[in-house]
């Protein structure tokens, strides 16, 4: 790794800090002013160089970045990049356009960036500044400047847009798993935290009201967490050459990215007000989860991009028949197969109902029809593990009766049965 005393990395000679019109000067950051984060050894090596959104906002950014031929698969790359998510990495990826005669994203081509060149100099990587982010400090994010880079050919010229499609999918199932993870680890500081707090003479987990809203929490962990996990199977699948599992996984990312990253934000924010005042003081974890999470709906494509995505799955796949089928083989046998299947099929036939309108009626409404698809195939889901292995019945039952005046229970679930629930083995 270069030799990093800051948030900056790769200034180790004074010539790469950028001078601005004004004649003020950039400064390497230092011990002292470096970002407040300390937990530097979780940064990732590889990181994408582009704008922080979704490829359908027509790569902003990428078209000022030229690629000059130098020889074999190297160029010289030069132009102005608004935001690096990782500007300490080791390899970073840029697109570029090598043809000005060829217009839009057709044009672009994709390079790797090493710290340095072929010939062993360093690579000129201008910093202009640093982005002062809500969260994910530790990870340094920042403006760039590309003055006769080095950066080698990945795949074939004008397959950037290709390649990076590919690579967003991969980064939304890792942006799915981080959701995951970040939620879990605030569901259990709040779960460890009112389990050995009292009030109102009773420990804090006791009452029916906390019991309700961690039997809540845990519901929507599991209900990811299986969605997520089989978007990781389809992926497996997939690569070996399964084409049925390559169409599901067309629509599954988006549609775990989407659901993983909200709740992940929902279960953050949750956890603090169960834990009051102390979750809100920065000497707990949760207000850096919180702010950490936070990014998670935004990166690799914000909400509303992912229901454009699985539109344009669902028009250019066998997806959703798929998982039509997947619906009702995974709940078969099982007591409640038959208002998850009909939930399912309706969330599917009032996609279908829709081809008729006009896109902009049709983005408005397939929204509602794919959160409910989504929830109906996440009761699947943990209906065919809860009939494998006896578990997750309290996720499925909260999911199917969520929102129904007319509930079964008439108390939530005890702390003991909620301990087993959320708090696994921890």
């Amino acid at each position: 790794r270069p030799r990093t005393t800051g948030a900056i990395p790769w200034v180790e000679h004074p010539e790469q800090l950028v001078t601005h019109q004004d004649g003020t000067r950039d400064q390497p950051l230092g011990p002292e002013t470096a970002t407040h984060d300390e937990e530097r050894d979780d940064i990732p090596d590889g990181d994408l160089l582009e704008h922080p959104d979704e490829p359908d906002i027509n790569f902003i950014g990428a078209n000022m970045v030229k690629a000059q031929h130098l020889e074999g698969r190297r160029y010289a790359l030069h132009g102005e990049k608004w935001f690096c998510s990782n500007v300490n990495a080791e390899m970073i990826f840029a697109l570029a356009l090598t043809n000005d005669n060829i217009p839009g994203t057709r044009g672009l081509s994709i390079f790797l960036i090493e710290p340095k060149k072929a010939d062993g100099q360093r690579n000129p990587l201008g910093i202009v500044r640093l982005k002062d982010k809500l969260g994910v400090r530790s990870m340094a994010s920042g403006e760039c400047l590309l003055d006769g880079t080095e950066g080698i050919l990945i795949g074939e010229e004008f397959q950037g847009f290709r390649i990076m499609t590919d690579m967003i999918n991969l980064s939304r199932l890792y942006n799915s798993v981080a959701a995951l993870s970040g939620g879990r680890r605030a569901l259990i500081e709040a779960w460890q935290f009112l389990g050995h707090r009292e009030t109102f003479g009773k420990r804090t987990l006791d009452h029916s009201l906390v019991r309700a809203k961690f039997w809540e929490l845990g519901a929507l962990h599991l209900a990811n967490f299986h969605l997520v996990w089989r978007a990781i199977r389809a992926l497996d699948a997939a690569e070996k050459g399964n084409q049925d599992e390559a169409e599901i996984l067309r629509v599954l990312t988006p549609m775990a990215k989407r659901a993983s990253a909200e709740a992940a934000v929902y279960l953050a924010r949750e956890s603090m007000e169960l834990m009051g005042g102390m979750g809100y003081i920065e000497d707990s974890v949760i207000p850096k989860i919180m702010r950490d999470m936070m990014v998670l709906p935004i990166w690799e494509g914000a909400g509303n991009i992912m229901v454009l995505d699985m539109l344009r799955a669902s028009a250019k796949s066998r997806g959703l028949a798929l998982m039509a089928t997947e619906i009702d083989k995974l709940t078969e046998g099982h007591p409640m197969s038959a208002p998850i299947r009909e939930g399912a099929k309706a969330a599917l036939g009032g996609l279908a109902a829709l081809a008729h309108l006009d896109q902009d009626s049709l983005e408005w409404q397939a929204k509602q029809h794919f959160l409910s698809l989504t929830r109906y195939l996440q009761c699947a889901l943990i209906a065919a593990e809860e009939r494998a292995s006896g578990r997750d019945q309290l996720a499925l039952e909260w999911l199917m009766h969520t929102g129904n005046a007319t509930h079964p229970r008439q108390t939530p679930p005890s702390a003991d049965a909620l301990g087993g629930f959320i708090g696994w083995e921890y």
